[in-house]
């Protein structure tokens, strides 16, 4: 799970690679190769950032009992529908 702040502190890397990249390159192409590669990666994690703003909130906010229901029925799903497969091709035969 990334917290607000991590992803604060990540995008603050980015910018700041960026920063090193338009200063490390001289005009050309691949200062431009460079610079569309980290304008993508800051869109990316700019946009990653608002849509799990969300989920992210959920997470901070989660009780103890609701993540081990949580855990419990991730387990048990593989376990009950391997169950209902043998069921359903015992049943055909």
């Amino acid at each position: 799970m990334i917290t607000p702040t991590v992803a604060g502190r990540e995008e603050a890397q980015l910018y700041e690679e960026l920063r090193s990249a338009i200063e490390e390159y001289e005009e050309g192409e691949q200062r431009q190769i460079v610079l569309s590669r980290m304008i993508r990666q800051l869109r990316f994690a700019k946009w990653r950032k608002d849509r799990m703003r969300k989920v992210d909130a959920y997470c901070q906010r989660i009780k103890p009992a609701t993540l081990w229901i949580i855990l419990a029925t991730g387990a048990l799903v593989p376990v009950m529908l391997f169950s209902l497969f043998i069921w359903v091709s015992l049943w055909v035969e």
